[in-house]
């Protein structure tokens, strides 16, 4: 089994701002609520940034040294090539663990109307520590800066509970280095897939035995049913991310070269920032009159004949909360045959 997992391809939400045009012409108020994954991915104003549009973005710490259970704020500005503020679009920051965001509580936010988000931090342990805000995965444009945490923890002091960051960890990663990725792929074709241990591996068995027994009294078939991937995705990125389809590919279904790809399935999967996951189990391989096919076997699906060892690519598609697309993949091989389930 190979997985890997494709890097966000993924453009960075800003205000064009036209020579000779006036600020007062630049759209609405910004807000730092982070709103919604709509709001952040349909604006008419935005537009794919590259090197000469993009501008930069500052990091300021009302103080750099504070205390162990203390909180301090901190200033994020957001400008064009221009050096004018870019309002509206996403500042998302992290920290290494012994930092925690307050606020946004997420970890990400809108800039205003002055291209300016702002938030609170606070020192959970003693030490040095990274912070760190950026503007959208791939564009280099972040900034980060050292917090000095001091003195010990006070008596009953257990953090900030429900706070965000500490997701750099020990500062190996940034959050331009995550991803979302594939960590395992199974098959499931016993029926189980809605249970709550399903059984997965990479048999799957494309012709049904109709009576298990020979006995011509009574008509036994074998257990046969359609047959599900099992996915589990993860996310280290520091925003949530919802998978919205899935699609796949099976090379030389039939024995003769033909290669099907499916439709997009559509997907509601939410996973959680800073390593959360999930598992998506869907249908992928429909039994039907004790044959297995892929797609829709009253329709243009193919019956699978080939009994062999076939790679089954698979690509799932979404979104994350800054409304930012995400396309990641991976790959198994199945073995396609003829499998005896009589006494199963």
């Amino acid at each position: 089994m190979l997985i890997f997992g494709r890097r966000l391809q993924i453009g960075i939400a800003a205000i064009l701002f036209l020579a000779g045009v006036s600020a007062g012409c630049m759209g609405g108020q910004g807000s730092t609520d982070g709103g919604s994954a709509e709001d952040h991915g349909m604006r008419d104003d935005t537009f794919v940034s590259d090197e000469t549009n993009t501008g930069a973005i500052f990091l300021e710490l009302a103080d750099p040294s504070i205390e162990v259970g203390n909180t301090s704020t901190f200033r994020v500005r957001a400008v064009n090539s221009l050096q004018q503020p870019v309002a509206n679009i996403n500042v998302a920051c992290d920290s290494e663990q012994g930092v925690a965001i307050l606020d946004p509580q997420k970890g990400y936010a809108l800039t205003d109307s002055s291209g300016v988000m702002s938030g609170v931090i606070g020192c959970e342990s003693p030490g040095s520590f990274q912070f760190l805000c950026r503007l959208a995965v791939g564009a280099n444009r972040r900034r980060s800066v050292s917090v000095q945490c001091t003195g010990e923890k006070p008596t009953g002091f257990d953090g900030f509970p429900g706070a965000a960051g500490g997701g750099l960890g020990g500062g190996s990663q940034t959050p331009d280095d995550r991803e979302v990725r594939i960590t395992s792929i199974n098959f499931i074709d016993d029926g189980s897939a809605s249970s709550s241990s399903p059984s997965g591996g990479t048999a799957i068995d494309i012709s049904q035995v109709s009576d298990c027994d020979l006995d011509s009294s009574t008509l036994d078939p074998e257990p046969f049913f359609d047959t599900y991937v099992s996915l589990i995705a993860e996310n280290d990125l520091i925003e949530e991310v919802r998978l919205e389809y899935l699609q796949y590919t099976v090379s030389d279904v039939d024995g003769r070269g033909t290669e099907f790809t499916s439709k997009r399935l559509g997907l509601t999967t939410l996973i959680d920032a800073n390593g959360g996951s999930a598992t998506i189990n869907m249908p992928v391989f429909k039994a039907y009159n004790g044959s297995k096919y892929v797609g829709d076997p009253m329709g243009t699906g193919i019956q699978i004949t080939n009994r062999a060892l076939l790679t089954v690519s698979f690509t799932v598609g979404g979104k994350t909360a800054f409304g930012e697309s995400v396309t990641i993949k991976g790959r198994s091989t199945a073995s396609f045959g003829d499998y005896f389930k009589c006494n199963n």
